[in-house]
């Protein structure tokens, strides 16, 4: 359990919580309510604004907020005088988290942890909040300082201006709300009607993927880093399909280059195994501390499929190290797994983790050994870490390696055997030490959406390791984890609770997530039962008992195929979410998806295949305007493409939502000039004007990574048809656009009417070779959709020397 951090005399409502991050505050001066009737009431009553503060108990930032505001009496009695405080842990209740964390990133353009939320009271008669009138958001942002800084105001200030316009501007803040509350419903609303998806969508997801992946770290997109599994899964499913050699080659390298540098970075622990969050460079060096459950469940898949696909054993190595440190570390007595573990110790990041050069003496006796240590673990290269919170404080390592073990040995002159036996002696004897120190807090929260991954995660790894003991060890783990959950956590008549904690289950309501990840879990479960000899699974009808479950209380429509995030009937919330975009975790229903696709394939029942063809129609809006943005969905498609031919014309007509570009286009580009010389040190310069038709507007130059990472391409130039000559573009930044097309993704830059720029052309070190021909390339969209982007080649002779 994660003792409570405050050490205050106040105890307030949250004492009687089981969530660990409710407990960290319920001896704060704050008031605090938990989500509820209650608080609703007591908003009602007061005719006050809410103030909702969402967090989790292992997350850096919301200990800081605490420490610097939550447990400042004044700041508490500022809290307490103007607004009713509620604390939500948002892994209990995803859904509240859902809805307002969409308010912050409509009104901030960005989002995170602690969330801050100012909500409207339900009217004075009304006691449960769902009058309508009431938890309706007007004022939202993340942290907030105790002192403005960094451009943010003081959290005191926050509270006081709001008080202020609650009080002297009333009409405008509800009408405020109102205004938020529809944007959130179109952000997170019902689809209308289907459209029809090929695999054209799946190419672009490829694409997209290719285009923003780190050639030289591995990964995609910039820092921080985070792992994303679900860009590799799709890559993964589809390598051998690509008929392009090239494209097949750089689709294997960025697969087989991310595993690598994730794995032997420091966000690997390296010592007691499993991943940190994410790495805070672009390297995989230094990680963000925290280990979540969610995340080493899909990595251990990721690294056993990859593994079965490769034959590659250092993948097989990095899956068992995942599966032994969640066994050794995130296992309750009773066989499901906990949570999270903290960033942080004693308010330091890491601490726990990092080494000094010093503190490896002390720990090996042997100087060999040491010294081979010191080698492999990137100590004999200096401190890598530095605190960015405590700028005082000593430098330290981040354990690392520098390659690949195989590699390693190589470099040594060691055989891999040799490697292995010394590595784990000196890794066995370093971690014994690390034990001793002072551990990160535990979330010991029982989740079953994290306990259904990392069950599929063990599964797959029993399925496809070496050693019958550790397949074995792991299959058991599986199996006591799913039978406890489906013991305790599942009714007869289908009833799934989401959450439990010291062996007593909570109730707080299952998401589709719940039943659709506990439903793969299993799947994957029968199937490694299965391979290893135990036929008297029964897990396979468990997994179909959920999924019929599931449809009947979140699916609704004709068919009940389109699936809704909560369950009907839930009084605590503005709407009812729906969404099929992909994060830290797949999505409910793309989950729901793959496992219909493994019921239909374990079964052979076609209803399966159908009711998945049903739902990814449903959501095939979502697909079109951004594969990459919901790719657990597009890799659902490449799978019923392959079992299904029929599908894209039972989606929807080819000409009803068509992305091919208009016959004719509505941009017209002019350059200044015919005629450019390109010297030496002295590049070419041609002006450009680009003339865009009414109702159109193209991407802008520079576009945001979260607008580049859901497939929308920026206006570029490039040379085709000869070396030496590299060409990029200077255009002003673009206007932000938000359109109808837009209503679930990052809002673009663009430009419409008439924009100009300029075109430089400049000398590389390779040398000049073909006729350089200039090119411009552009993406059209209209309200409604993005066309495929148009490439035009510049009537512009390039003069060269």
């Amino acid at each position: 359990m994660t003792a409570p951090r405050s050490s205050s005399s106040h105890t307030n409502r949250l004492a009687t919580s089981s969530s660990p991050y409710l407990l960290q505050h319920a001896h704060n001066p704050v008031e605090w309510f938990p989500w509820g009737p209650e608080a609703f009431a007591e908003a009602a009553r007061r005719q006050v604004p809410i103030f909702l503060s969402v967090g989790y108990s292992t997350c850096y930032w919301c200990h800081v907020m605490e420490r610097e505001s939550f447990e400042d009496e004044e700041t508490a009695a500022q809290m307490n005088a103007d607004f009713v405080c509620i604390k939500v842990d948002r892994e209990e209740r995803p859904d509240v988290d859902n809805i307002y964390m969409a308010a912050v990133q409509l009104l901030t353009r960005s989002g995170g942890w602690p969330m801050s939320v100012w909500l409207t009271p339900p009217a004075p008669d009304d006691q449960t909040g769902s009058d309508g009138y009431g938890l309706k958001p007007f004022y939202a942002g993340t942290y907030f300082p105790p002192r403005p800084a960094h451009g943010r105001p003081s959290f005191r200030e926050v509270l006081a201006n709001i008080a202020d316009a609650w009080q002297n501007q009333t009409a405008g803040v509800l009408e405020q709300a109102e205004k938020v509350t529809e944007a959130i419903g179109v952000h997170l609303g019902q689809e209308d009607g289907s459209v029809r998806l090929d695999s054209r969508e799946v190419g672009m997801a490829i694409e997209s993927l290719l285009r923003i992946y780190d050639r030289t770290n591995g990964g995609f997109g910039g820092a921080p880093k985070f792992p994303q599994p679900v860009y590799l899964r799709l890559l993964m499913e589809v390598a051998d399909d690509i008929h392009e050699p090239a494209n097949q080659s750089a689709t294997k390298q960025a697969i087989r280059q991310t595993l690598d540098r994730m794995a032997t970075g420091g966000m690997y622990d390296h010592l007691g195994g499993g991943f940190h969050r994410y790495s805070v460079d672009e390297r995989w060096l230094v990680p963000h501390f925290e280990k979540m459950l969610y995340d080493n469940g899909q990595l251990a898949s990721l690294y056993a499929k990859s593994f079965k696909a490769s034959g590659d054993t250092f993948d097989l190595r990095v899956a068992s190290g995942v599966c032994d440190y969640v066994l050794r570390e995130m296992t309750s007595e009773e066989g499901p797994f906990f949570s999270a573990q903290d960033a942080e110790v004693d308010g330091r990041e890491g601490l726990n983790y990092v080494w000094t050069e010093e503190q490896i003496d002390e720990a090996i006796a042997d100087e060999a050994d040491r010294e081979f240590a010191k080698k492999i673990f990137g100590i004999d290269r200096g401190p890598n870490f530095q605190d960015p919170h405590h700028p005082d404080d000593d430098p330290v390592n981040v354990l690392f390696l520098a390659n690949r073990p195989n590699e390693l040995a190589a470099s040594m002159g060691l055989s891999p055997d040799q490697f292995d036996e010394r590595f784990n002696r000196i890794r066995t004897r370093l971690l014994a030490v690390r034990d001793q120190r002072k551990q990160p807090g535990l979330d010991d929260k029982v989740i079953v959406s994290w306990n259904g991954l990392m069950i599929g995660g063990l599964a797959d790894t029993a399925s496809v390791a070496t050693d019958p003991e550790a397949s074995k060890r792991y299959l058991d783990s599986a199996e006591r984890a799913a039978r406890w959950i489906v013991e305790h956590m599942l009714s007869a008549n289908g009833d799934l609770r989401r959450v439990a904690r010291d062996g007593a289950v909570t109730d707080a309501p299952a998401q589709l997530e719940d039943y659709a990840m506990l439903a793969a879990g299993l799947i994957a479960l029968d199937h490694a039962c299965r391979l290893r000899n135990r036929m008297d699974s029964d897990w396979l009808e468990h997994a179909e008992r959920l999924i019929d479950a599931a449809i009947e209380r979140f699916g609704a429509g004709k068919l009940k195929a389109d699936l809704f995030d909560t369950p009907e009937g839930l009084t605590d919330l503005i709407l009812r979410p729906r969404s099929a975009f992909d994060g830290a975790m797949p999505s409910g229903v793309a989950t729901m998806l793959h496992a219909l696709i493994d019921l239909h394939q374990a079964t052979g029942e076609r209803r399966r295949l159908e009711f998945g063809e049903a739902v990814l129609a449903s959501i095939s809006r979502s697909v079109k305007a951004s594969p990459i943005s919901t790719i657990e969905s597009t890799r659902a498609l490449h799978r019923l493409l392959a079992l299904d031919g029929s599908l894209p014309d039972k989606l929807g007509d080819e000409t009803e939502e068509s992305t091919k570009s208009p016959i004719e286009s509505p941009v017209q580009v002019m350059a200044s000039t015919d005629r450019v010389a390109v010297k030496p040190g002295e590049p070419g310069q041609v002006r450009l004007r680009l003339e865009i038709g009414e109702g159109f507007h193209i991407n802008a130059a520079e576009l945001p990574q979260e607008v580049l990472e859901i497939g929308l391409i920026p206006l570029r130039a490039a040379i085709i048809g000869g070396e030496g000559i590299e060409a990029d573009l200077r255009f002003p930044e673009g206007q932000p656009y938000s359109g109808a097309a837009f209503n679930n993704l990052p809002e673009p830059l663009v430009y419409s009417g008439a924009i100009e720029g300029t075109l430089v052309l400049r000398r590389n070190d390779k040398n000049l070779s073909g006729r350089p021909i200039a090119i411009v390339t552009y993406q059209v969209c209209a309200d409604d959709r993005c066309f495929a982007p148009l490439t035009v080649e510049l009537d512009l002779a390039i003069d060269a020397e």
